[in-house]
């Protein structure tokens, strides 16, 4: 098991003014599998996201990754376990504006402590494989957004990750582009990794082997969705 989160609570703040983001939330992710999260605005996705990748921490449950649990770490243990096992996809893709699309991707295997030729090697290998290597030497605001994008997908594959974390990847993309990238992303689960796939679009989520659907905080439904719904795949198959 790669992720387990049990009875997964977030509040933020207290009080009568107090937001109840997640109440009791079970959830398991295993290597080879792909989750996708559904549910409308302020649902909790972002917030489940955020604490299944150590980003956040629950007010109650415990979390654990990658056979740790996150709570028995202490800041600096839990930094150097999502370097070296998590990989993120931000909404707002988070490239650092002074780098290049190269060492934007080779960033978290230099600071886990990989040589810089070994990093930036793996670093446009990601970036091939999510169709923009030609950009490596190009800063961010060289890019459109959806290039942008892809640079961020190809940091969040670099180097041997277990867990992808996934917040709406295809959404500055177009509609065949944001498929390619679901191809990118399910080649990688289906290699050996687990991911964590936060959509608000069905056909994407039709890439999952299964969705949970999350409304107030709460798990209320989960469905397979490879070969599952015709509701989620009408239209959608590969």
């Amino acid at each position: 098991m790669v992720l387990s989160l049990r009875g997964v609570t977030r509040v933020h703040g207290s009080g009568p003014t107090a937001v109840r983001a997640l109440a009791g939330v079970d959830l398991d992710v295993r290597l080879g599998e792909l989750v996708a999260v559904m549910g409308s605005s302020g649902s909790g996705k972002s917030t489940l996201l955020n604490i299944a990748g150590g980003l956040d921490g629950p007010t109650d449950g415990a979390v654990t990754l990658a056979g740790d649990e996150l709570h028995a770490l202490d800041l600096k243990a839990r930094a150097r376990l999502r370097r070296r096992s998590v990989g993120y996809v931000f909404q707002d893709f988070n490239l650092i504006p002074a780098l290049t699309a190269a060492e934007n991707a080779a960033l978290p295997r230099e600071l886990d402590g990989i040589s810089g030729r070994t990093a930036r090697r793996e670093a446009r290998a990601a970036l091939r494989e999510v169709g923009v290597e030609a950009l490596a030497d190009r800063f961010p605001d060289e890019m459109s957004g959806g290039q942008q994008q892809r640079v961020a997908i190809a940091r969040a594959l670099v180097g041997p990750r277990r867990l992808v974390l996934a917040d709406e990847p295809t959404g500055a993309l177009d509609s065949a582009t944001g498929e390619d990238i679901m191809r990118v992303l399910r080649a990688r689960i289906d290699a050996g990794a687990a991911g964590l796939l936060v959509t608000h679009e069905p056909r994407f989520a039709a890439w999952a082997d299964r969705t949970i659907f999350l409304r107030d905080g709460v798990v209320v439904d989960g469905t397979g969705t490879r070969g599952g719904p015709e509701s989620l795949l009408a239209g959608t198959r590969r």
